[in-house]
């Protein structure tokens, strides 16, 4: 179990209540550097979140997080945000038959102003050093090691002393593989008995070759908090976990049990005030100011039309953007304003500003009627200020999200029969097409609750879906749920506003089979939006004092053009236009979108580009070398210049070939069963064409592909970043072409005389010594290019996006290198990438 975890399961946005700003730390680093947690990095947040230290042990590295996290982001509510929480587990080793103890996660948060001092880091405890007898753990968890049944509870059962839990519903069932039962207790307070229980055969992972890797199935796994502003002799158990291979080890009393048996040794915590220091006690420590600044306003109002506010708060734009939320509890309306982070929604916000409505199609059982409400509404943007108060009435009321009456009646309503079918996969999402799905995945069960079925990040075009569905638990005095209903999120960005992108679809339902996964299809179809006018609302798109770029922004699979009228602003000094053309086999992907300034490995020197990647593939049937084209990229930095219209002037290739003796001799080889592979896998080598040693790459043995890159080559300097490896035999699941060279050219077209600079070059070859180095020195003397016609791009410029009907010869020249590619993989990123090519082509 996580220490931290997050409760947004079926709620689209993380609360934000706003008000005073809470500075903390912003770090990470490993311990065996944490001088490199003594950042300038300060991030201001509300008074709902608090300042944290994680200290996360893995079994060859600890991690150090200084953060902050919401108040409301633990399975436990904490009861002061000052703390200290420890997870640790008791666990048997199999090996030496002895029981040891691993502390997982430490946790220290607290409320102040920079509490999270990188000064404290030190003064963590290393462990709570929880212990039991090892005649206790050898006689109640391990036992002899198997154990053929378990406790099964299918839902969690929760009780206290006063009112017992109903463990009668939980049975007795059968395990296969794992020999070892889990059970959990959690939300748990031993002193009231007040516990929610759940029980289960352990994973089938816990058997495997990792299984240890995991935790192994035979542990005790325990957390704990000290409140360090109260009585530090005493503690809270959050939660135990119980991995054991003893008959009815599972059992509800074994928690109780372990708390009899456990001891703690809290260790020194006077590096910890007893008391809250004032804000003048805060850390000191010289910071430099918020990286990339972003301003919004941030007030709260209840029950009103509109909501004044003066007061603002500053964040970054790096990870957050400015909103003003409406939301609706019945008669009563809560407006507020404040910044939220980029990866608080469940979707991806493709661009700024956007409007999102969630609405509710609910059943009145005692009117026999559907009515639709207005559960919230967001407004986001991301430049200074620009969730002002003035926006709020702005802002819809409804998209008026309907459905026909008949189809709710059929297909959520149902005849009222008692049972009905129900996929069941609660774990986790599926995701694919609607008709991906088999019984293995989500098989159906019967169920006479109400069926609760998600649909999230949902592309209706291309009929994807991420697919969830569980019979929910009896409805209790405490808490019910609506019987049928549907939950619809649709957002619509400035870009397209007359288009309703719907997020999520969550279906409550007691009409048969009401789970299938097509019934989302089917709801898209029947679906009614009228969402109104936002022109008023979306009035400003952007912060007038920010240069702002604006590009194309579509999708294309398998057409010859890609008709596209939407587009997307994001700043200028971040970005650029792309156009692209990605082949695979017979299909081929068009895209037109922004990509970051940084995101090559070198930086582009000039606008506008052509850049491709070519693959010369030898075919052993044939016995002939082949040239494909994997992708082609034009860039340009200023507005709409990657217009769709120059899509089929994109060049088809630079033919970029290389002769048949040389690839003959230097890549396919003898045939030789082994050839000598120098062996740098880790990272790349740079320097000189002759800067090799045994040291850095020694040479090996290798009877498989070898594999050489060289990246960041200026020749200017005879200066290359080379790495090299010998491949591993391959497998029924993939395998590498044993001879292909694949090669990325760059071509500025405002350069006069044109040539093409190669970006990398990468060998796949069986002949001996083909990983030398001097091979790319010897590669690029052979390469002949042939640019070819592109009349269309000459006479483009910032002033024009349409292609020219002037033409110009097509100029072949010899290939001249300065650098790189076009992401930034690491090298076995790389390697899977060429992997899957390979399969393709």
């Amino acid at each position: 179990m996580v220490i931290i975890r997050n409760l947004v399961l079926f709620v689209l946005l993380v609360s934000i209540l706003p008000c005073s700003s809470l500075r903390c730390f912003e770090c990470g680093c490993d311990s065996s550097a944490t001088d490199q947690c003594n950042c300038a990095s300060i991030t201001a947040s509300t008074d709902n979140d608090y300042c944290v230290i994680l200290e996360q042990r893995y079994t060859d590295r600890t991690y150090i997080q200084l953060s902050r996290v919401p108040r409301n982001s633990s399975w436990v509510y904490i009861e002061d945000p000052y703390f200290v929480l420890t997870q640790e587990s008791i666990r048997f080793n199999r090996t030496t038959t002895q029981w040891f103890l691993w502390t997982t996660n430490i946790v220290f948060g607290c409320d102040w102003d920079l509490c999270n001092s990188p000064s404290l880091i030190e003064s963590l405890p290393n462990s709570f050093k929880l212990n039991i007898s090892t005649s206790w753990l050898n006689t109640n968890i391990y036992g002899t090691g198997a154990v053929s049944t378990c406790i099964r509870c299918d839902t969690e059962v929760c009780g206290s002393t006063s009112n017992p839990g109903d463990f009668s519903q939980c049975t007795t069932t059968t395990c296969n593989t794992t020999s070892a039962c889990l059970a959990y207790d959690l939300w748990n307070n031993v002193d009231t008995g007040e516990q929610c229980l759940q029980a289960q055969c352990a994973p089938d992972y816990l058997e495997g070759e990792f299984g240890d890797t995991y935790g192994g199935k035979y542990r005790v796994d325990v957390e704990s908090i000290v409140y360090l502003a109260k009585d530090r002799t005493d503690y809270d158990i959050w939660e135990i976990d119980v991995y054991c291979s003893v008959a009815n080890c599972s059992r509800a009393s074994i928690f109780q049990e372990i708390r009899q048996q456990l001891s703690l040794e809290l260790g020194d915590l006077s590096n910890f005030p007893t008391a809250r220091p004032s804000t003048t006690e805060a850390p000191t420590t010289t910071t430099t100011a918020i990286e990339n600044p972003l301003r919004c306003y941030s007030c709260e109002c209840d029950q009103q039309t509109t909501c004044d506010c003066s007061t603002t708060i500053v964040s970054s734009l790096d990870y957050t953007y400015c909103v003003i939320v409406r939301e609706n509890f019945g008669q009563d309306v809560y407006i507020y304003s404040d910044y939220l982070e980029l990866d608080a929604t469940l979707m991806y916000i493709a661009e700024f500003p956007y409007a999102l409505v969630e609405e509710s199609i609910d059943y009145n059982e005692n009117l026999g009627a559907w009515y639709t409400t207005t559960n919230f509404v967001v407004y986001g943007c991301n430049w200074n200020l620009c969730n002002k108060p003035s926006l709020i009435p702005l802002m819809p009321n409804s998209y008026q999200m309907r459905l026909p009456e008949a189809w709710l009646n059929t297909n959520i309503l149902g005849t009222g029969k008692p049972v009905r079918d129900c996929h069941e996969c609660p774990d986790e999402a599926q995701c694919g097409t609607t008709d991906y799905l088999d019984a293995n995945t989500c098989p159906i069960q019967s169920c006479n609750t109400t069926c609760l079925v998600l649909d999230t990040y949902d592309d209706p075009e291309y009929d994807y879906l991420c697919y969830q569905s569980f019979c929910l638990p009896p409805d209790t005095e405490d808490y019910q749920l609506d019987r049928h209903r549907i939950e619809i999120e649709g957002v619509i960005y400035a870009s397209q506003q007359d288009v309703v992108h719907l997020w999520e679809v969550d279906i409550y339902c007691r009409a048969d089979n009401c789970s299938r996964p097509a019934i989302f299809k089917e709801l898209h179809e029947q679906l009614t939006v009228q969402p109104g006018t936002l022109a008023a609302l979306f009035n400003e798109t952007h912060d007038p004092t920010i240069p702002q770029r604006r590009c194309y922004d579509c999708y294309c699979y398998n057409k010859i053009d890609c008709p596209c009228n939407r587009t997307t602003i994001m700043r200028d000094d971040e970005t650029y236009c792309l156009l692209m053309r990605e082949n695979y086999g017979q299909d081929s992907w068009i895209s037109m979108a922004h990509i970051d300034d940084d995101s090559t490995r070198v930086h582009i020197r000039d606008f506008p580009y052509l850049l491709v990647e070519e693959s010369i593939m030898y075919d052993e049937q044939l016995e002939q070398w082949n040239t494909i084209t994997n992708f082609v990229v034009y860039g340009c930095d200023w507005d709409y210049c990657n217009h769709p219209s120059l899509i089929p002037y994109l060049p088809n290739s630079f033919e970029m070939r290389l002769p048949n003796d040389w690839l003959n001799t230097n890549v396919l080889g003898s045939g030789q069963p082994a050839r000598d592979c120098h062996e740098c896998p880790e990272a790349p080598q740079c320097g000189q064409s002759d800067f090799l040693d045994a040291s850095r790459c020694p040479i090996r043995s290798c009877n498989t592909t070898c594999l050489v890159f060289d990246v960041f080559d200026d020749p200017s300097v005879d200066e290359q970043c080379y790495q090299s490896f010998c491949a591993p035999p391959d497998t029924d699941e993939y395998y590498i072409d044993t001879h292909r060279v694949e090669i990325e050219g760059i071509l500025y077209l405002h350069k006069q005389p044109r040539e093409i600079e190669l970006w990398e070059v990468d060998l796949y070859c069986r002949a001996d010594d083909c990983s030398r180095p001097e091979i790319f020195t010897e590669l690029k003397a052979q390469l002949s290019v042939n640019i070819g016609n592109l009349g269309p791009f000459d006479n483009i410029s910032s002033s024009s996006t349409q292609p020219s009907s002037s033409t110009s010869s097509g100029q072949t020249t010899t290939a001249k290198s300065t650098a790189s590619v076009l992401t930034n993989l690491n090298i076995y990123f790389l390697l899977l990438a060429s992997i899957v090519l390979a399969i393709i082509h």
